[in-house]
């Protein structure tokens, strides 16, 4: 579970990188590009995109096994009480930690659809720009 919410890290951090060149980019661009309804709207999801993965990055307090409060819980509970109540814990540790990793895949997700339109966007209006000519 640890290590796929690494690697979501890291896919957003790659989101974030694209994102943040593609408005870099847009904001060095010349008037008659960036006066494209179509490249403004992408840079607009660019920074949509970049916030989505940000948020992606935001710290999240996954759950941990607290042994001295099972411990103190269980001192006086049988054996097989306080291998119940330890199962019963970590079956709820490991749904806890699954919907913080869901939630954090949403939110690269979003990113991703949102960098993709942007990108889109961006090239369509530039190409409007410039007539459908690489370079104008």
């Amino acid at each position: 579970m640890h290590a796929h919410a690494e690697s979501l890290d890291s896919k957003a951090g790659v989101v974030l990188g694209f994102a943040g060149v593609l408005v870099g980019l847009g904001a060095t661009a010349q008037s008659a590009v960036s006066d494209e309804v179509a490249f403004q709207v992408g840079l607009g999801f660019a920074v949509f995109a970049a916030l989505f993965a940000a948020v992606s990055f935001l710290p999240r307090r996954y759950p941990v096994l607290e042994v001295a409060r099972l411990r103190e819980n269980n001192l006086t509970a049988s054996v097989e009480e306080t291998k119940l109540e330890l199962l019963d814990t970590e079956i709820l540790m490991v749904d806890q930690a699954a919907a913080l990793v869901k939630q954090k895949g949403r939110g690269v997700r979003a990113s991703v659809v949102a960098l993709a339109a942007g990108a889109a966007l961006v090239v369509a209006g530039t190409l409007a720009a410039t007539g459908g000519h690489a370079h104008a």
